[in-house]
């Protein structure tokens, strides 16, 4: 219950920006677990988000990983199956607006992430009975579909379980599910292809069977309140009353739409976001295929890549995670220019890959790459989400779901143009194209941040509308 004599001490425009974790200081940051403590959460709902996002990712892993058999077996080429990769891209990027638009009737995020966690499971599992292309392809749109609520839901759950103080670093955690899932999955591809002589079939089969038991872990989790941690927070230290759903304006899907792309920060990072798409959608293709193809490495030899590269990046993210939420707390220009230079960095780590001769400088290029580019996700996630209404965050992860699919449409039909004209390692540098636009865009975020997190305030303590 808000006190009223707060009314009488307007809450200074510093003050805010605080709340929302700019405070402009230069000191260290505290310990993740001390902030988690001082503000009375834990690690235990992350862990759980983790979890799913984790054997989420086992489908994907598994077409980066068995890419070249799955080819084989359906007489198709690399760009074709990248193509269907994309396609089950679009359908992620698609099917969170009708998530978006369910969760305005029925407001139960955490239900909704448990029960498509089951759903993909499901996918994964079936993957292994799949005919031909066509049913290959409907199986993974599918998939897509119900993976698609993970980048919907999850990044705004967390927002509404953390304090700015420690968002950064959870996102960080949270993020180290993908990579976390690069280690198991080729791995556990491995040990299957490997020691028990499994084929591709076999392999989505058991993945699915696993992903069924994990999700059981989720069912522990509750629903946080919408906003806890920054409009919810600045209107009880402003005296402002919070507004019932009858009081706030809801304009409407499309209209919610609008309204996040109207804000200058989140037009801006979507040009990041589908730099992010154009890379990451085809990468496991390209090189999966290309260490088959030029250097002859088995099945669990790839896996055993893949799990070092995941491992590499779950180190650059734990590492990454207190600079970045550093630099936020210092002001957006430094944390934005950390970011576009980080991608810019991984561009740059991708191009060498393509054009150097050795294998074990290629794969070490590789993982780097593959690295930082992990750690942009958190970086353009947090910008955008602190910047938008609680309210309409599902509808911003929705918006900003399909502009990677997007991205990973042009990263395909790049991919595509360049067996025909070159081969692989002309595809790789051809994706560097969007990246390193992408990289200029996002280090240009840092003039509109700070001006729409005061937006946010505003908006918060009734300022304005």
């Amino acid at each position: 219950m808000n006190d009223p004599s707060r009314s009488a001490d307007p809450l200074s425009r510093q003050d805010a920006r605080a709340v929302l974790g700019v405070t402009g200081g230069k000191g260290d940051t505290a310990p993740l677990l001390r902030t988690l403590r001082e503000h009375g959460v834990g690690l235990s709902f992350m862990a759980a988000l983790t979890v799913l996002a984790v054997v989420d990712n086992f489908q994907t892993q598994a077409f980066g990983v068995l890419a070249p058999e799955v080819a084989a077996s359906f007489g198709m080429n690399a760009g074709s199956l990248s193509g269907i990769v994309a396609a089950q891209g679009v359908a992620a990027g698609l099917a969170p607006f009708a998530v978006a638009v369910l969760l305005r009737r029925y407001p139960h995020r955490v239900r909704l992430a448990v029960g498509t966690g089951f759903a993909w499971s499901l996918t994964t599992l079936f993957t292994g009975s799949v005919v031909g292309p066509v049913s290959l392809a409907a199986l993974m749109v599918l998939n897509g579909a119900s993976t698609g609520t993970v980048a919907l839901l999850h990044p705004p759950l967390l927002m509404d379980a953390y304090p700015p103080a420690a968002r950064m670093r959870v996102m960080s955690l949270y993020s180290a599910s993908s990579p976390l899932a690069g280690i198991l999955a080729p791995l556990v591809i491995a040990g299957l292809v490997s020691w028990l002589g499994m084929d591709w079939r076999a392999v989505f089969a058991t993945l699915g069977a696993v992903s069924l038991v994990a999700c059981l872990y989720a069912l522990r989790l509750r629903e946080p309140q919408l906003g806890r941690w920054d409009v919810a927070e600045l209107r009880a230290r402003s005296g402002t009353a919070a507004e019932s759903p009858a009081q706030e304006h809801l304009p409407g899907f499309w209209g919610t739409v609008r309204r996040v792309l109207r804000v200058p920060s989140v037009r801006r990072m979507c040009v990041g976001f589908t730099a992010m798409g154009a890379l990451a959608v085809p990468y496991g293709v390209v090189v999966s295929t290309l260490l088959e193809q030029d250097y002859g490495l088995t099945p669990g030899q790839r896996g055993l890549f893949t799990s070092a590269g995941a491992a590499v990046s779950i180190v650059a993210l734990a590492a990454f995670g207190g600079r970045a939420e550093a630099a936020y707390r210092v002001g957006p220009a430094r944390f934005m220019a950390l970011a576009g230079g980080t991608l810019g960095a991984a561009a740059a780590s991708f191009g060498l890959s393509a054009v150097v001769p050795n294998l074990w400088v290629m794969l070490t290029l590789l993982a780097l790459g593959q690295a930082l580019l992990a750690v942009i996700g958190p970086c353009l996630f947090i910008g955008a989400l602190s910047v938008v209404r609680p309210a309409d965050r599902a509808h911003a992860m929705a918006a900003l779901g399909l502009i990677i699919a997007l991205g990973g449409l042009i990263g395909a039909g790049l991919l595509a143009l360049s067996t025909v004209a070159f081969d692989l390692r002309g595809g790789l540098l051809l994706l560097l194209v969007p990246a390193v636009a992408g990289a200029l865009f996002v280090a240009t975020i840092r003039k509109t941040l700070m001006g729409d997190l005061d937006a946010l305030i505003d908006h918060a303590i009734g300022e304005t509308e």
